[in-house]
């Protein structure tokens, strides 16, 4: 019997836990950066048949970014990631982001301009 998750499988619990760990402030980051990841890994058959243009990297993040926007899209975003990034490379993206430090910048300008 073969015990090794298919090329397919997301980890719904570690998909949970990703979404819990981003700051309710950081979530347009993120959705950049990620979209920005999917189109960089997307094949320009994709990128062709999605914006007509074998090189519409920006209408493909726009196109993306309008799909992804809503809070309900958050855990589709995470998957999506997870399977056409990698879960690793996502996960060190989203790290690289350092996103509570992200926060807490904000929270400290916030504070000065009260």
């Amino acid at each position: 019997m073969d015990t090794q998750p298919s090329s397919d499988y997301i980890d719904l619990d570690l998909v949970d836990k990703v979404i819990a760990l981003v700051p309710e402030q950081a979530w347009s980051l993120v959705l950049t950066a990620i979209v920005s990841g999917i189109v960089d890994e997307m094949p320009s058959t994709v990128l062709q048949e999605l914006t007509g243009d074998v090189e519409g990297f920006d209408r493909a993040e726009e196109i993306l970014t309008s799909y992804y926007s809503g809070t309900d899209q958050r855990n589709a975003l995470i998957q999506d990631a997870f399977k056409l990034i990698g879960t690793e490379n996502t996960l060190h993206l989203l790290d690289a982001m350092q996103l509570n430090k992200y926060v807490e910048s904000l929270e400290l300008n916030t504070e000065t301009n009260d």
